[in-house]
């Protein structure tokens, strides 16, 4: 239903609704779809599309949670027609400049993750050290569906780029098996085909030659995660509460040395402030010294 050759033209399953007779309104073929294949993300909001192009189109929009009015090119990957003739193209040797650490990395330097508790793949946040995701599902029909969505922004002018710069993002953070731990134990990832090395794999093949442009929303966060991870301080930070504040047990041992420590020190410098405080003792005479 969802391979972008197979689609058929809205107009096509419009024309055959109204046909059977069961067509209320402009939005009865829509909203038919979007209980068949959103049916979770059906019952948060009733979206007004209007003509829609065919199903994928609808699939599409509703897993980045567009709205009526939000047009093809806002969100996540900015998806205006510079930004998709850019995702179109061979990656440039400047396109280094846009990698993104992975997963491990960020939380090594000090970057936190946190469920956007929403299952759109748009509104990718970074902010004060917290890097806001959505949270989605990998499974065995991931790979099918991110790839058809990707083939359809790209064949179609004026579709967008949201979900190519989603699949490039991701890509960024999960490069190995315990990238994917970490954003599963964020509640970020949800991984159902069982392997997480398989999950990561997943990632790196469907991503192959897809590139962002800097100026577009991920661009954006990007450049203030790079920005955030250059400042040492944050790294030196993470480095602290990562080895000393994760486990209570050491946490109570550093707070118990810190003590000690203290204890130590005012133990010394009250021991040499009584030394000299002390009255100096009164010499004595020298036996058979007259004044």
């Amino acid at each position: 239903m969802l391979v972008l050759e197979n689609q058929l033209p809205m107009l096509v399953l419009d024309k055959l609704l109204d046909i059977s007779g069961k067509k209320e309104d402009e939005e009865s073929i829509n909203n038919l779809i979007l209980d068949f294949c959103c049916s979770e993300t059906r019952d948060k909001y009733s979206p007004k599309w209007g003509q829609c192009l065919h199903v994928l189109d609808i699939f599409r929009k509703c897993r980045l949670g567009k709205d009526p009015g939000s047009g093809s090119g806002t969100g996540t990957g900015s998806g205006s027609g510079s930004d998709r003739k850019y995702c179109c193209t061979k990656p440039r040797k400047d396109n280094a400049k846009l990698i993104t650490r992975s997963a491990t990395e960020l939380f090594e330097a000090g970057v936190r993750f946190e469920n956007k508790e929403s299952d759109s793949l748009n509104g990718i946040s970074f902010k004060k050290g917290v890097l806001k995701l959505p949270s989605f599902v990998i499974d065995d029909t991931t790979e099918s569906t991110f790839l058809n969505m990707i083939a359809f922004e790209r064949c179609h002018v004026g579709a967008g780029n949201e979900v190519t710069s989603f699949i490039w993002f991701m890509d960024n953070l999960i490069d190995t098996a315990a990238d994917v731990r970490l954003l599963q134990s964020k509640k970020i990832v949800h991984n159902f085909i069982g392997s997480d090395k398989g999950a990561a794999n997943l990632f790196n093949t469907i991503s192959k030659e897809l590139t962002i442009d800097q100026k577009s929303g991920l661009g954006s966060v990007h450049s203030q995660v790079k920005e955030y991870c250059e400042q040492k301080w944050h790294r030196w930070r993470a480095n602290l509460c990562h080895t000393y504040f994760t486990n209570p047990w050491t946490l109570i041992s550093v707070i118990a040395a810190g003590v000690l420590f203290g204890l130590t020190i005012s133990q010394t410098a009250f021991s040499a402030l009584q030394y000299y405080q002390s009255p100096s003792p009164t010499p004595s005479p020298i036996p058979g010294q007259h004044h």
